[in-house]
């Protein structure tokens, strides 16, 4: 996949997270902890720090990126 497009994939991700948080607040610290996970992961792949990772939600992928 594309930087641009796992970039793209993380924003999503995070933003299905905040809405799941927002939606469900019985499971907030398991859901705030994936929330910052995500964002550190977005952050590494947009200046090219980290390559290749694995989301579990919403789905479970496995991205390598490609420039």
């Amino acid at each position: 996949m594309s930087r641009t497009s796992a970039v793209g994939l993380l924003v999503d991700t995070r933003q299905a997270l905040t809405t799941d948080i927002r939606d469900k607040p019985h499971d907030t610290q398991r859901s705030q902890q994936m929330l910052q996970d995500v964002e550190r992961l977005l952050l590494d792949v947009r200046i090219g720090r980290t390559r290749e990772f694995m989301l579990e939600f919403p789905n479970r992928i496995h991205v390598i990126v490609s420039d």
